[in-house]
């Protein structure tokens, strides 16, 4: 399961550099697109991270009441 976590971790920190890239392109329908999908890959390795019982980066996050917004775990840009 450490071997899942931190594969998860650095194709997470991957995509993003791969994302910022794509940020920096001249925009495009589909270059949006890809961007989008890039960032819902991430999100959804940080649901795989969460069925691996990884700790939880926002201990607040189900919170109705916290007014605070995390910065992104693994120091992501996203």
């Amino acid at each position: 399961m450490e071997n899942e976590i931190i594969f998860n971790k650095k194709l997470r920190k991957s995509l993003d550099e791969q994302l910022q890239i794509l940020k920096d392109a001249p925009r495009s329908r589909e270059r949006s697109l890809s961007i989008t999908k890039l960032q819902e890959s991430i999100m959804w390795l940080g649901m795989d991270l969460q069925r691996l019982n990884d700790t939880n980066p926002y201990p607040e996050s189900k919170n109705p009441n916290n007014t605070i917004i995390e910065p992104t775990a693994d120091g992501l840009k996203m």
